[in-house]
């Protein structure tokens, strides 16, 4: 995926309060599009560091973060061992060179990624593949971004 290499140098200083303040809004909203969430899984696709999907862990039976950059997962890792969370697990793959077979969601969102991504239709194509029956796929992302 794009940018990986920029997003492995500040992976540590990622978490602005500006950052942390888009997460919230963008998880609330992808809250809105949860039906019976609690008894599926989720994956929080291009995590970066869990801001989304770290508040919307009480929403799902368990969640993968995945992201490729292995520093934004070391980072999400040590969220989850300091916060002691059972019901999730991590995975550093970069979807546009290859898919994942035997991978298999209810839910995927992601926020603020596909700017990041070169082919898109790819990449969704085969996120639409890890979709179980009925699945969802949610995308927050911005209408208009002037930087």
């Amino acid at each position: 995926m794009g940018n990986t290499d920029k997003f492995e140098m500040i992976a540590n200083r990622y978490d602005t309060s500006e950052r942390i303040q888009i997460a919230k809004v963008s998880s609330d909203a992808i809250r809105e599009y949860l039906v019976d969430a609690n008894s599926k899984n989720a994956i929080d696709f291009g995590c970066g560091t869990g801001l989304v999907g770290m508040n919307l862990l009480n929403d799902f039976n368990s969640m993968l973060f995945l992201d490729t950059s292995q520093n934004m997962i070391n980072q999400i890792k040590q969220k989850i061992s300091d916060l002691n969370i059972q019901n999730v697990d991590t995975l550093c793959f970069d979807f546009e060179k290859e898919g994942l077979s035997d991978l298999h969601a209810d839910y995927i969102f992601m926020a603020q990624v596909l700017l990041h991504i070169n082919d898109v239709e790819s990449v969704l194509s085969r996120l639409f593949d890890v979709l179980n029956e009925g699945g969802h796929l949610l995308i927050v992302d911005f209408n208009n971004n002037e930087k």
